[in-house]
């Protein structure tokens, strides 16, 4: 007997879904550090010699820390992505499967 295949659209769906909000939860959250690192930016100085060392350090952890959240959420809406085309495709073959299976039983009005 050959291989079965089966797969469940509406699991598929429940995961595209649940990626789907951690990428939004992903997104909210580089928002979030953006705005609340900009009420920071003064902190390490202004004109001394403290924060012409440190303003730079500075912006370049924010930025990576920005860019990393970004990517994450990025590849997460990815994975999402492919989890609709995934399910979108899944979903067609069953029903082009059963389309087939009903046309063929009314033809010979066997299952």
């Amino acid at each position: 007997m050959g291989e079965i295949f089966s797969a469940n659209v509406q699991d598929i769906e429940k995961w595209r879904s649940l990626m789907k909000s951690i990428a939004e939860i992903t997104d909210n959250t580089v928002r979030d550090f953006e705005a609340s690192a900009r009420t920071t930016l003064d902190w390490p100085g202004r004109d001394d010699s403290l924060a012409k060392d440190l303003r730079p350090r500075d912006k370049k952890e924010r930025d990576g820390t920005t860019e990393t959240g970004a990517s994450l959420m990025l590849a997460i809406s990815g994975i999402s992505k492919a989890l609709q085309v995934n399910a979108d495709v899944i979903q067609r073959a069953q029903n082009d499967n059963n389309e087939a299976i009903n046309d063929a039983s009314r033809k010979t009005g066997k299952h």
